[in-house]
C-alpha cells in the first residue's frame, strides 16, 4: 500500500491552489525537517526565503550528491523525498526560511524547526522530533523526570516570531517529540496567535507530564483544529497524559519500533488510510504505560534523572548509530559507568526498576483485549483531589 514516497510522486504534479494541503503534506514536511536544513536555510526569519528546489540542491550537494543515512532509526528515506519533492510543481513552489537548531548537552536540549511557505500565504512550521542523538533521547525522558523540556520556550517564541514577520494563516507539523511541541506551543501562545491557527499537527507525539494544559479551556477552544494522528499499535503516542482525540492511522507493519516511522503510514489515493482504534498491542500500551507514570513516585524522578545521566555520559558516544556499531565498547563503558555510581544511589534504582517490573506484569495479568483505556478519566480524578 502506498506511503509518503508514492503520494509525492502521485499528486506532485497537483498544486496546493488545486489540491489544499492536507494531513498527507503534513507527513512528507514532518520526515523531511529530520534532515539539518539549517546547514542550507538562514535562521532569520526575516531572511529572503529559499525557493524549496534551490534548498533542496543545495542540501544534496552539502552531502557529497549522496542520500546519507540520519541515524539508527532515521534512514535515507528523507533525503530521497527531499529529492522527489524538488522535481514536482507541488513541492517545488514551497519556501523555506528560519531553519534554527538548538542542542545541549547540560540540561538537555536537541530542538529543530523550519518555516515553509505556501504560493497563498499559509505558513506551515514544522518542529523536528527526536533525532539520533543520545541527548535527543535523554530529552525525551526529561518530559516525565523534569517535568518538561527545554525546546518548550525555544518553540513558544518561534511561534511569536513567525506570528510577527508573517501575516498569513498558521499551521503546526511535528512528527514524535515535534508533535508535543507544536501542541504545547498552540496551548501557550496568546490568543491573538492562536486565532491564526488553521491546524495543529500532532504525529504520534507523546503527551505531558500532568493534563493540567487540557482542562484550561484552550484544548477544547483549538479542538475543531487539532489533528491528533497515530498509527494501529501506538506506543509513543500512549506515554504520559496524552489526549483520546486521535485518529488512527494504518501502518505497513503490524507492530514493532517501525509503527512509529511515518515512512509507513498507509496513503490512499491521497489521504490517510484510517481505522476505529488501536489495535490490541496500542490497547495494552496505553494500559500499561499510564500504569507507569500515574503509579511511580515523584520521589523517583531524581534517581531516574541522575542515573539517565551517568549512563549517557558513561556511554561515551554520541548517537544510537554510533552505540550499535561499538556496542561491545559501550557495554564495558555501561558497567563502569554503573560500578562508579554510589552504591545507595544504585539501590533506589534498582528499587525503581523493580517496581516497573512489578507493575508490568501486573498490569500484563490484569489486562483484556476489550479494554477500553481509563486512563485520562483516573487522571482527572485524581487532579481533582489535589
Amino acid at each position: 500500500m502506498p506511503g509518503v514516497y508514492e503520494y509525492i510522486s502521485a499528486y506532485g504534479d497537483r498544486t496546493f491552489r488545486e489540491r489544499p494541503f492536507s494531513d498527507a503534506d503534513n507527513l512528507v514536511l514532518c520526515q523531511l525537517i529530520y534532515l539539518p536544513l539549517e546547514q542550507v536555510v538562514s535562521p532569520d526569519l526575516a531572511a529572503a526565503p529559499v525557493p524549496f528546489a534551490d534548498m533542496a540542491n543545495a542540501y544534496f550537494q552539502k552531502q557529497g550528491c549522496r542520500h546519507r543515512r540520519m541515524g539508527l532509526l532515521l534512514t535515507k528515506q528523507a533525503s530521497i523525498n527531499m529529492m522527489r519533492m524538488a522535481q514536482t510543481p507541488r513541492f517545488s513552489a514551497l519556501r523555506v526560511v528560519g531553519a534554527q537548531s538548538a542542542f545541549s548537552k547540560t540540561p538537555a536540549l536537541q530542538y529543530g524547526v523550519a518555516t515553509f511557505l505556501l504560493p497563498d500565504g499559509t505558513v506551515v512550521v514544522t518542529f523536528r522530533g527526536t533525532d539520533d542523538s543520545l541527548t535527543g533521547w535523554h530529552e525525551d525522558l526529561d518530559l516525565f523526570i523534569r517535568r518538561g523540556m527545554q525546546s518548550y520556550p525555544l518553540a513558544q517564541q518561534y511561534l511569536k516570531d513567525v506570528a510577527a514577520q508573517f501575516d498569513g494563516d498558521i499551521i503546526l507539523c511535528g512528527h514524535s517529540k515535534g508533535g508535543n511541541i507544536a501542541l504545547y506551543a498552540a496551548l501557550t501562545v496568546d490568543k491573538q496567535i492562536r486565532d491564526r491557527i488553521r491546524c495543529v499537527y500532532n504525529n504520534e507525539g507523546p503527551g505531558f507530564c500532568d493534563y493540567s494544559l487540557y482542562h484550561t479551556g484552550v484544548y477544547d477552544e483549538l479542538l475543531e483544529r487539532y489533528r491528533h494522528l497515530v498509527p494501529h499499535a501506538s506506543f509513543i503516542g500512549m506515554f504520559l497524559a496524552h489526549d483520546y482525540d486521535y485518529t488512527v492511522v494504518e501502518n505497513k507493519h503490524q507492530f514493532g519500533p517501525l509503527q512509529h516511522d511515518i515512512t509507513y503510514w498507509q496513503i490512499r489515493d491521497g489521504a490517510l488510510v484510517t481505522r476505529d482504534e488501536v489495535n490490541v498491542i496500542g490497547r495494552f500500551t496505553d494500559v500499561l504505560l499510564s500504569n507507569l507514570i500515574f503509579r511511580l513516585r515523584e520521589a523517583d524522578c531524581p534517581v531516574l534523572d541522575e542515573m539517565t545521566g551517568r549512563l549517557m555520559d558513561g556511554a561515551q558516544v554520541e548517537c544510537l548509530l554510533e552505540a550499535v556499531k561499538t556496542l561491545p565498547v559501550v557495554a564495558v563503558h555501561l558497567l563502569q559507568a554503573w560500578l562508579q555510581t554510589p552504591k545507595d544511589t544504585r539501590a533506589l534504582f534498582r528499587k525503581t526498576l523493580h517496581g516497573v517490573t512489578h507493575i508490568t506484569i501486573q498490569t500484563a495479568k490484569n489486562f483484556k483485549r476489550d479494554t477500553v483505556p481509563q486512563a485520562a478519566a483516573a487522571a482527572k480524578i485524581l487532579l481533582r483531589k489535589v
